[in-house]
């Protein structure tokens, strides 16, 4: 299992650098489509302590969120009323 982890991993990170290197738009939209499943697929078959440390990851990074600060805030009022 660890043997196609690793494969999947380097096959996601080749693909990130053909997205690099590409200068057409679909050569691009398909190596980030093939990075993204590849993730996808290795985390699927990961060991569940790897997939915990994967989520704790993913959340970690939810509080580095630049916009999570305006939906606490309120919107202004207008001061004019409907009737």
């Amino acid at each position: 299992m660890l043997s196609i982890s690793l494969i999947l991993l380097l096959c996601a990170v080749g693909s990130i650098f053909l997205f690099l290197r590409a200068s057409h738009e679909v050569p691009r939209v398909l190596a980030v489509g093939s990075a993204i499943f590849c993730l996808i697929c290795g985390v699927a078959i990961a060991p569940w302590p790897i997939q915990i440390l994967v989520f704790l990851l993913i959340l970690s990074f939810e509080r580095l969120y630049p916009f999570k600060t305006a939906v606490s805030e309120s919107l202004p009022i207008s001061s004019r009323q409907r009737r």
